[in-house]
């Protein structure tokens, strides 16, 4: 009888346990004024016009350094960074008109290259 009872105590530490690590207990909520991912405050529904624009010229340039390296233009320096972060920053301290130029600069860029890529496959496929 006393083995049974051993046995059976023995049985419910283990039910227990099995149930503690089965269910662990919830995460306490975060203390006042501490933001989580889950908890963070929406962001701002109105940006900030410069802001806007570094976001856009960052795309762009990102989005014109990728076709540039995928013909091999062969570009380098600050201008062809694959940076998303660089070109944003460098954005946010520049002029519209700096920002704008800089677009027309890489496009002008990107037709010489697209130019020559396909006068280089033109001549690979005629043989």
């Amino acid at each position: 009888m006393k083995a049974i009872a051993r046995s059976v105590i023995a049985l419910t530490a283990v039910l227990a346990a099995s149930a503690a690590l089965a269910h662990p207990p919830l995460p306490l909520p975060p203390p006042p004024g501490f933001a989580t991912a889950r908890h963070a405050p929406p962001p701002p529904r109105h940006q900030h016009p410069q802001v806007r624009l570094a976001t856009w010229y960052a795309n762009e340039a990102t989005r014109q350094t990728t076709a540039a390296r995928r013909m091999g233009c062969g570009y380098s320096g600050p201008r062809w960074t694959t940076s998303w972060h660089a070109h944003h920053d460098w954005a946010l301290t520049s002029s519209s008109a700096r920002i704008h130029r800089e677009i027309d600069r890489r496009d002008q860029d990107l037709h010489s290259c697209r130019q020559q890529f396909v006068r280089q496959h033109r001549r690979h496929w005629r043989g």
